[in-house]
């Protein structure tokens, strides 16, 4: 039986190994039963630690185990929606500060109308404005 394309991917093996992280007794697991437990030839396993090494997330104690000392992964994942919430958050003040970057243009751009009309130069008003 073929293997769909999507279930030997190294992003769904990947979430499938941070499964056994997670219920591992701390975080500590032998990489040939995980080879065995994700039915995947041991380098596809080897591929997954060596990105995880390189970025300091697992330590290696012996030849065939590897140790998780990253964050906490409950911790990690329960950030999903903050950090959402915060994007969406930054994404509301952008667009609040553009309009009213435009306000202050438009406005400028009236003060400018005003001040430069002839017919207005006549008027108190328009002799103490100064524009920068």
């Amino acid at each position: 039986v073929q293997k769909r394309r999507f279930d030997a991917s190294l992003v769904y093996l990947t979430r499938k190994f941070m499964d056994l992280v997670k219920t591992a007794p701390d975080g500590v697991l032998d990489l040939n039963e995980v080879a065995t437990t994700l039915g995947v030839r041991k380098r596809r396993v080897y591929d997954i630690t060596n990105v995880l090494d390189g970025i300091h997330l697992i330590q290696k104690r012996s030849k065939n185990v590897i140790q998780w000392i990253g964050s906490n992964l409950d911790q990690v994942v329960g950030k999903a929606p903050e950090q959402q919430n915060l994007k969406d958050e930054l994404s509301d003040l952008s667009a609040m500060e553009e309009a009213l970057d435009e306000l202050i243009k438009d406005c400028a751009h009236q003060l400018f109308e005003l001040t430069d009309d002839k017919e207005n130069a006549k008027y108190p008003f328009n002799s103490c404005i100064t524009l920068t």
